[in-house]
């Protein structure tokens, strides 16, 4: 089951279509929020406003498709679909997938615990997590020491979101969560665990660019440069400046692109 949503128009004015740019792009994405998030109409989320944005500028007609995480990925890897997002750098994406090189944000993985725990548990190396239950999202582009230590641990719950995960920490089953710091700090505030759920953000896992990554088998490199240039002008516009503000209001100012 999936969520399907079209939107804006075609082909590139004075520039020949790549072979994905002559039919509409065909894009997927988990629920993600503030990134992401199709079943809402009217806060679809900040990287799906701004791919509008910029696919209406350069009048490439697109649709979005909502999957969990790890199966759209491999909707991509395997050439069925044109490109997925919001996604962090990972080797393997890279290996399948076109990087822009311009991102659509930036944030950071941290850990959270209850907030009764903090203070008892802490993250200043991997050794203060032996022992402990951890959730973490399936197929989540986390560091590679953090994937190792899974690896070595038998302590380490992948599922298919970052709610489950909440609500698991909320009852106790896990002791760490692993989520991104703004999507996190969201949860917190939707799911009513304000007071309960706490971030622990005084060492981050990895903080990097997030992107919308491209199809190797699909897209090719040249249109990715086209889109990269419409988004870098498409946050210079007030545009951009107004869906910033809509997702990240409590945040500091857009950044200059």
């Amino acid at each position: 089951m999936f969520v399907l949503i079209a939107t804006a128009l075609v082909v590139f004015a004075g520039v020949s279509p790549t072979p994905s740019a002559a039919a509409p792009l065909q894009l997927v994405t988990d629920q993600w929020v503030p990134y992401e998030n199709l079943s809402d109409a009217a806060a679809p989320g900040f990287s799906t406003e701004v791919l509008r944005g910029v696919f209406a500028a350069m009048k490439q007609e697109v649709s979005f498709e909502e999957f969990p995480w790890a199966r759209a990925a491999q909707l991509v890897f395997r050439g069925e679909r044109d490109g997925i997002f919001t996604a962090f750098y990972n080797e393997e994406r890279a290996r399948y997938c076109h990087f822009p090189s311009e991102p659509l944000a930036r944030d950071k993985w941290i850990f959270f615990v209850r907030t009764a725990d903090v203070g008892r548990l802490r993250f200043a190396s991997f050794d203060d997590l032996v022992g402990h239950d951890i959730a973490v999202l399936r197929g989540a582009s986390i560091s590679p020491e953090f994937w190792d230590f899974a690896r070595r641990h038998q302590h380490v719950v992948e599922t298919a979101s970052d709610e489950a995960n909440f609500r698991m920490l909320e009852a106790g089953r896990v002791d760490y969560v692993v989520a991104s710091h703004v999507n996190g700090m969201r949860l917190i505030a939707s799911l009513g665990v304000a007071g309960k759920i706490a971030p622990l953000p005084s060492r981050s896992l990895k903080e990097d660019n997030l992107y919308v990554i491209f199809s190797k088998q699909r897209v090719s490199a040249e249109f990715v440069v086209q889109f990269s240039n419409a988004l870098r002008r498409f946050k210079q516009t007030a545009a951009f400046r107004a869906i910033y503000r809509k997702y990240f209001q409590d945040a500091s100012p857009a950044p200059k692109p």
